[in-house]
């Protein structure tokens, strides 16, 4: 069966539609993909899941998929109306049956099902693989796991299957560019090399102009169930199921061996895990010392404060560590009991930042994730984090996020009966770093300016926050909040247009 796989993120290493690929093209299909990061979206609005793909794209995408057997979509939440938009685009001008899989399906599979023509509930390589022999074969796929749809004979909601407890048994992500397309601008391109090292080079993380990153996981699934979090979803949706899976070392390190060997200049590594110490000593030093023999260059993990012991820092960092990721969220024990992290509190934060301070170099710099915006904190909850995080050792940037209500999390459903939102809608379009322009934002933000603690912990005298923060203060900030949304959406836009602008005009040409 011939299969167009289709991903809409910028990420171009988009990670799961490549281990979909292989995964089909092990199973004997004919697999060809397409990446459609919407860069003139990012130019425009800083974001690029906002506006809906032209319709001269729509056209270039339906053309390559037609005489295609199956068509497959992956989705988060924020790309909904953009999905459906496209989805709806190509169905208009070609007969083909398409699914759709990733998070958005995953927790919202009715909505979905108005869509698309099947739905993948969740882990989708043997899923796809059993749809697309059924649909060759001419079988209803009512027995094929994870997959609901509708057709002439009712309404199919197949039971979830056991997620895959082998990781290795999964081929390495498919990087046969030749049957790979890319949009740039408004033209849909055969990838080539020098587009996918463009594509790689200096998003995230690592950001300088030479450091060409590569992005793979040595695990799925996630040891904590934060409220707010998909994986609080996952919990549920695999019940009984082991969630935490690890490949193991000899695979990921073959893994990034032959993407080395084919692609030489990648030359950062970015460990996409939700927690990447939570393996073990052992298995940590077995990395370690395979790593930084047969790799041997700099990469980023995310870390957790559950995990992240001293022992286990000094390994990473001696394996190549060079950036990382730890959440904080909140230091306000009512808020963390709310987000089902109970197990964070300042004196485990200080103590992990002390440990971050012993191990890395002074120049080390580590980014700390922070909650902003929860409907449900008090002033009291907000400035024990903003308190806490002004004794953090420097340096280390703060990564500002606003709550955003995912469909399928705990508070999703509690913001609903809260009456806070009405429904999923509320989250489709929802960009979280998109902040009010409020008192306390502000005193976060001046930690990232680097402005003096102490002018900082005058300011956060409660005091003057509770007059600040008061009804008719808050209210009039709020007339600003536009203007300042508008300032930092120009900033945005400008750098795209310096990272993107050249490339796109230089590309949309050929």
């Amino acid at each position: 069966m011939r299969i167009l796989l289709i991903s809409p993120y910028l990420d171009i290493t988009s990670l799961s539609t490549r281990q979909l690929s292989s995964y089909l093209k092990a199973g004997g299909h004919s697999v060809k993909q397409i990446f459609l990061p919407d860069l003139e979206s990012m130019i425009e609005n800083g974001v690029d899941f906002v506006e809906c793909y032209p319709n001269e794209v729509i056209e270039q995408v339906a053309e390559l998929a037609d005489g295609f057997h199956l068509l497959g979509m992956s989705l988060m939440t924020n790309y909904f109306i953009k999905m459906t938009h496209l989805t709806r685009g190509i169905k208009e001008r070609i007969d083909i049956p398409v699914v759709w899989g990733g998070i958005h399906p995953t927790v919202a599979p009715e909505e979905c099902l108005d869509i698309a023509d099947y739905v993948c509930v969740g882990e989708g390589e043997a899923t796809l693989q059993e749809l697309a022999d059924s649909l060759q074969k001419g079988i209803r796929p009512a027995h094929v796991k994870n997959i609901w749809f509708r057709d002439e004979q009712g309404e199919c909601r197949n039971p979830v299957r056991e997620p895959i407890s082998d990781l290795d048994t999964i081929p390495f992500p498919d990087y046969d560019i030749e049957d790979q397309y890319v949009l740039v601008g408004k033209k849909v391109l055969p990838l080539s090399e020098d587009i996918l090292k463009e594509m790689v080079r200096g998003r995230i993380h690592f950001t300088e102009p030479h450091h060409l990153i590569y992005e793979t996981m040595w695990t799925r699934g996630c040891p904590h169930h934060c409220a707010y979090c998909i994986n609080n979803y996952y919990r549920v949706l695999y019940s009984g199921f082991n969630v935490v899976r690890r490949r193991s070392v000899d695979n990921l390190i073959e893994e990034i061996k032959s993407i080395r060997e084919r692609f030489p200049w990648f030359n950062r590594i970015n460990f996409m895990d939700d927690d990447f110490a939570s393996a073990s000593n052992e298995q940590l030093m077995h990395f370690r010392d395979r790593y930084k023999k047969e790799i041997n260059c700099p990469f980023y993990a995310l870390l957790s404060v559950l995990s992240s012991r001293e022992e286990k820092m000094s390994i990473l960092f001696d394996a190549g560590l060079r950036r990382t990721q730890i959440g904080i969220q909140s230091l306000s024990p009512s808020t963390n009991r709310m987000y089902r992290r109970d197990f964070f509190n300042r004196k485990k934060l200080l103590s992990l930042a002390g440990t971050v301070n012993r191990v890395f170099p002074p120049e080390f710099c580590p980014t700390y994730d922070v909650i902003l915006e929860n409907p449900w904190e008090r002033l009291d909850d907000r400035l024990l984090t903003l308190r806490g995080v002004l004794e953090l050792p420097r340096p280390f940037v703060l990564q500002l996020y606003t709550l955003t209500f995912y469909p399928g999390t705990e508070l999703f459903h509690k913001a609903i009966d809260d009456g806070i939102i009405s429904g999923t809608d509320a989250s489709y379009l929802k960009e979280n770093h998109d902040k009010d322009f409020n008192y306390l934002n502000i005193l976060f933000i001046m930690v990232n300016k680097r402005i003096p603690n102490c002018i900082i912990r005058f300011l956060s005298w409660k005091p003057i926050p509770a007059i600040m923060e008061s009804i008719p203060i808050r209210w009039f900030l709020s007339i600003f909040t536009p203007l300042y949304r508008i300032l930092k959406k120009r900033g945005v836009c400008r750098a795209q247009r310096k990272r993107f602008g050249w490339f796109i005009s230089e590309y949309s040409d050929k």
